[in-house]
């Protein structure tokens, strides 16, 4: 069975690489997003499935991305994980407050990754 659509934004392209190979494996689509305001459009142009976002993306950063997104009809429903290294559980309740459905802590690999997403998709 293929996974839905998944919008990555982020900029680094170690982690576009192990998106591109999840993809690829799960007959997937990914799109690839490098900054937050890009993200938003991309997102309503699309509607992925999922949204898969680093915390400190240039333009938005992951919060204002997801607040966004929740605020708008045709996306408040797609699932936001933000990747994020040592978030706080001060932040974690802020990412929640805003919609995300969860974390997941870096340093990222393929299997890590396979794992968070299959749990969402």
């Amino acid at each position: 069975m293929a996974v839905k659509k998944i919008l990555l934004v982020d900029d680094r392209k170690d982690i576009q690489e192990i998106l591109q190979e999840y993809g690829e494996e799960k007959r997937g689509e990914i799109i690839i997003s490098e900054n937050g305001q890009d993200a938003l459009d991309t997102a309503r142009e699309e509607k992925p499935g999922l949204i898969l976002v680093r915390k400190d993306i240039p333009a938005l950063d992951a919060l204002s991305v997801s607040v966004l997104l929740k605020e708008t009809k045709d996306t408040a429903k797609i699932p936001v994980v933000v990747i994020c290294s040592g978030a706080t559980s001060d932040e974690k309740e802020r990412f929640r407050d805003a919609g995300v459905a969860g974390c997941i802590e870096e340093p990222l690999t393929k299997e890590k990754v396979a794992e968070a997403l299959d749990k969402w998709i």
